[in-house]
C-alpha cells in the first residue's frame, strides 16, 4: 500500500517516494517475488482486462517499493492492455506527481475520476495533487472521498494530517495523527506529525512524549537533527 510535495516539518507528503516507508515495514524480498510473479503472469495473460489488473497490481507495489521507473513502464503497459484500467491510470497520475508533471498528473486523474469516480485511490492521488497547488481545502475534501471510498493505505492519514497543519487546523491535525498512531503504533511518520501539533498548541509534555517516540523509532531519520533542537527547547 505512498513526495514531491511539502507539508511535514518541511513538512512532507507522502507520496511515491516516501522513503519508501512501505518497503521498510514489509519483506523487501518478499516484495520483489511478488512483483515479478505479477508481472510474469500479466506478460503470459491473453485477457486484457486481466492483463492490465495484473500490471496494475504490479504499479502500485512498485511505486510503494518507490521504484518509479519501473512502476510507470508496468502502468503503461496495462494501459495499452485496457486505456481505462483505474490502477494503471492512477499509477501513472501519481508517478507524474511525483514528478513535477503537473498538467500531465491532472488530466491523467480527470481521466481516471470520470470513469471511476468511487475508486478512493484516486481521489487520493487527487489529494496530492491539490496539496502540491497550495489547495488545502480541495486535499482535505479529497482525502476525505478517498477515506470514505475504503482506501486504506497509511499515507492517507499522515498526508491529511499534514494539510491540516499547513491550513493551520492544529486540533484536527492532532486527532488525525492519533487516528494513524492507532492504526499502526509503529508508524514514525504518525509521532511526528503528533509531536508538532501538540509543539503549536504549546502542549509540551505531549510534543515531548512524541517527539521521544519518533526518535526511538526514526533515530536515523533526515528529521531526526530537527527533533533533537525540538527537544531540547521543550
Amino acid at each position: 500500500m505512498k513526495r514531491t510535495v511539502l507539508i511535514f516539518t518541511t513538512l512532507l507528503i507522502a507520496s511515491a517516494c516516501k522513503e519508501k516507508e512501505s518497503a521498510k515495514r514489509n519483506n523487501p524480498t518478499a516484495i520483489n517475488q511478488k512483483i515479478d510473479a505479477l508481472l510474469k503472469e500479466a506478460a503470459a495473460a491473453t485477457d486484457d482486462n486481466k492483463k492490465a489488473a495484473l500490471f496494475g497490481d504490479a504499479s502500485e507495489l512498485l511505486i510503494d517499493k518507490g521504484d518509479l521507473r519501473q512502476a510507470m513502464v508496468a502502468a503503461r503497459q496495462g494501459e495499452k492492455a485496457n486505456p481505462t484500467q483505474k490502477q494503471c491510470l492512477t499509477s501513472i497520475a501519481e508517478v507524474q506527481l511525483t514528478e513535477g508533471k503537473i498538467p500531465e498528473a491532472t488530466a491523467t486523474l480527470k481521466d481516471v475520476l470520470q470513469r471511476h469516480p468511487t475508486y478512493g485511490r484516486a481521489h487520493f492521488v487527487e489529494g496530492n495533487l491539490a496539496a502540491s497547488r497550495g489547495d488545502y481545502t480541495a486535499a482535505l475534501a479529497s482525502y476525505t472521498k478517498a477515506e470514505k471510498e475504503k482506501f486504506q493505505d497509511a499515507r492517507l492519514l499522515i498526508n491529511m494530517g499534514g494539510v491540516a497543519l499547513k491550513a493551520k487546523k492544529t486540533k484536527d491535525a492532532a486527532k488525525i495523527y492519533e487516528r494513524a498512531i492507532t492504526a499502526d503504533p509503529n508508524y514514525a511518520e504518525a509521532y511526528l506529525g503528533a509531536g508538532i501539533a501538540a509543539r503549536k498548541e504549546n502542549k509540551k509534555a505531549e510534543a515531548r512524549k512524541y517527539f521521544e517516540k519518533y526518535m526511538a523509532l526514526a533515530p536515523h531519520s533526515s528529521e531526526a537533527n530537527r527533533v533533537k533542537v525540538w527537544l531540547k527547547a521543550l
